[in-house]
């Protein structure tokens, strides 16, 4: 429960909001349980025949005034409170994806995309309920039995204590069911993320799915999962459905004790007729809020789990991020880049993917990466943008370290194309100017042409406002990696890293791009990584990763005459070409 304390920052921010909202429920509590005396003297008063047409119409205008204003104030409250917890839940979910968008790599690995999903949905949702309904009942039960206890003491204190005989019975209950709700409700939530993550697969990877006729299988294991989801929601359902009859029996406990026991009390004079009747009034007014005990118990148990889930992505703090050794000053970078025996370990392996790499790239040049897959190569060029931070050694651009660089201003000095290009469900203009929003369309339409993609567009029927759909998928591969590279290039960066960018296009269009990229990378540094040595024979530099070390370097001339690893790679090209060529 302690774990709820973490929402205090947000009711904080709204505190006048909530404060208003339990002044507001106080009022109108004050007003409904003023009723009930006012009824009791109808009854004396008709009981003893001294209540004439004037005293009745009197007291009845009472009882209308005062459910108006409960009425009144209650709705006050409403506004007050549960559109409170609606701005704490956009605040909350805004936060969430804060979080989220800051954290290493290494963090995806722990949280799958379903199990962030669940967060979003099902953990914020549960946070409001406990926000909204949960506080505004707490007050409304708190408020409602202090006024009621208070005039019942008034009125009789022996049936008083008569009629809350039940109330530790009730408390006890209540607890009891909601430790049960914490445990079930929680462990819900965490199938809820497996189960969402599993839809997410089968939805992103539909067309493997049906390439290998694996559509049962899914089905299969989706039935199964989903049948585990039902069995845990079926679970809390019956731990919960025992709080509302279990309220409901003690209310009605109350009520019989009261009329045994009042009944007693008028028939021997010691009670009036009309003060058992306002018992009777307040018990029923009682009825909701105590009642709510329960449920208000499922709400905080609920947001407890939820809470304790939440806080452990909005207070995980990644470990690449600004620190005090930045250096604010640093605003542009022009982009020479310094390796100094750097080594880069995975925390999940046992070897380093890098080892001693140094390496100079001066600004403006251009640096080709080859060598086999799974050698390092990604893993050296992800380590300028600081997706990932060396082991040991140092990378400095433009002599400053690079981890004394502001994120902001090294990633915007950066253009960079994965080997698995990213595509927003979004028109292609929009996933073009997505790292430079202020692109104009003369812009895109130049860095679309320079990636030997405007043509493409072109035979669209809707041009660049085509919706690509979910991650491209109604672009090929390669028009989804020259969108990619259009992207980069919109950015005018510093420095462009294109990571085996090229991959998915033919040889002749890979030409044409190359020759386009002549004249963007006479003014910035760049890095190419490929497999195929045509991609970057003409780079100022190429160097062969071979096991996470540079194992040659030089130029497209000087590592063929070294007669090495970079000429085999060549000579087996040119053959593979050849062949080719032949049995075409």
């Amino acid at each position: 429960m302690l774990v709820l304390l973490r929402l205090a920052p947000y009711f904080k921010k709204y505190k006048y909001r909530f404060l208003l909202g339990i002044l507001f429920v106080t009022i109108s509590n004050y007003c409904s349980t003023a009723i009930p005396p006012v009824v009791g003297g109808i009854i004396n008063g008709l009981s003893h025949h001294h209540a004439n047409t004037d005293f009745i119409t009197t007291a009845i205008i009472k009882i209308l005034f005062l459910t108006a204003g409960s009425g009144f104030f209650m709705m006050l409250t409403r506004l007050c409170i549960i559109m409170g917890s609606r701005l704490i839940e956009f605040d909350v979910r805004n936060d969430l994806l804060r979080a989220i968008e800051k954290q290493n790599v290494s963090f995806f690995h722990e949280y799958s995309t379903g199990s962030l999903m669940a967060h979003a949905t099902n953990d914020v949702s549960a946070l409001r309920e406990f926000i909204g309904p949960a506080i505004m009942y707490s007050a409304n039960t708190l408020t409602t039995f202090l006024f009621a206890l208070t005039l019942m003491l008034q009125l009789n204190t022996s049936i008083t204590l008569v009629a809350l005989f039940p109330l530790p019975i009730m408390a006890y209950a209540t607890y009891a069911i909601g430790r049960k709700v914490h445990f079930a409700f929680k462990d819900v939530q965490e199938h809820f993320g497996s189960l969402t993550s599993q839809v997410q697969e089968a939805l992103s990877g539909v067309r493997v799915v049906r390439a290998y006729s694996r559509e049962e299988y899914e089905r299969v294991g989706f039935n199964r999962s989903s049948t585990e989801y039902s069995q845990k929601n079926l679970r809390l359902a019956k731990i919960q459905s025992l709080s509302m009859p279990a309220m409901m029996f003690l209310v009605g406990l109350s009520n019989v004790l009261v009329l045994s026991y009042g009944g007693l009390q008028v028939m021997n004079g010691k009670a009036l007729l009309g003060d058992l009747s306002q018992f009777f009034i307040y018990l029923n007014q009682l009825i909701w809020p105590v009642a709510a005990i329960g449920w208000v118990m499922n709400l905080i148990q609920r947001a407890a789990a939820s809470t304790q889930r939440l806080t452990a992505i909005l207070g995980s703090n990644p470990e690449i991020k600004d620190n005090d050794i930045t250096d604010k000053n640093i605003k542009t970078l022009q982009g020479e880049i310094t390796f100094s025996k750097v080594t880069f370990q995975y925390i999940s392996r046992n070897t380093p993917v890098l080892t001693d790499i140094s390496l100079n790239i001066p600004n403006g040049t251009s640096l080709g990466i080859v060598g086999a897959t799974g050698h390092g190569k990604s893993s050296l060029v992800n380590l300028i943008p600081r997706l990932q931070d060396v082991t040991t050694g140092e990378i400095t651009i433009d002599g400053h370290p690079i981890n004394t660089i502001p994120l902001q201003t090294l990633r915007s000095s950066i253009g960079i194309v994965q080997q698995e290009p990213f595509l927003f469900s979004l028109s292609i203009a929009d996933n073009i100017r997505f790292g430079r929003p202020e692109a104009t369309e003369e812009e895109i339409i130049q860095a679309s042409k320079l990636a030997a993609l405007h043509e493409d567009i072109s035979t669209l029927k809707e041009g660049y406002s085509t919706i690509v759909g979910e991650r491209g998928i109604t672009l090929s591969g390669g028009q989804k990696q020259r969108t990619a590279i259009a992207r980069a290039l919109v950015r005018q960066p510093k420095i462009l890293i294109l990571d085996d960018a090229l991959s998915a296009v033919d040889t002749a269009t890979e030409e044409k791009i190359l020759n386009g990229l002549q004249e963007v990378m006479k003014n910035r540094t760049t890095i190419i990584i490929a497999h195929r040595l045509s991609t970057v024979k003409n780079c100022d530099k190429i160097i062969v990763i071979e096991e996470g070390t540079i194992a040659e370097e030089g130029t497209h001339f000087e590592l063929i005459a070294l007669g090495k690893l970079y000429a085999e790679m060549y000579e087996r090209q040119q053959l593979e070409q050849e062949i080719g060529e032949y049995g075409t």
